[in-house]
């Protein structure tokens, strides 16, 4: 089957469209990027990518290096205690190694998980 130039650019189009990412009335993005939390800083939860230059990662949708994720994650009210911030980073930089990095963290009731 052949796919031309024009019918990839339609589905690429219906595909952000599915997703929620395309433009809406105002021009502006209508999905929802970053984290689910709840402000009683109970609950935390967001999915931390790779940022497109590839330095970096994004953590609630702004770009941060690695070694500063622990540091985002408490300023936003979610500490993180014991070795719970070594192991973010190791996790991170093991998975940044091997080339994309999409690691979803969750803080429910003081506890971390990933």
């Amino acid at each position: 089957m052949k796919i031309t130039k024009r019918h990839l650019r339609r589905i690429i189009r219906e595909s952000i469209d599915d997703w929620g990412m395309g433009p809406d009335v105002a021009g502006q993005s209508s999905r929802s990027y970053g984290a689910d939390f709840k402000d009683d800083g109970s609950y935390f939860r967001d999915v931390i990518v790779m940022s497109p230059n590839g330095d970096s990662v994004l953590v609630d949708g702004e770009e941060t290096y690695i070694q500063d994720v622990p540091r985002k994650l408490e300023l936003m009210g979610f500490p993180m205690t014991g070795n719970d911030s070594d192991n973010l980073i190791f996790a991170l930089e093991e998975s940044m190694a091997d080339g994309y990095v999409e690691l979803e963290v969750t803080y429910e009731n003081g506890i971390w998980s990933w």
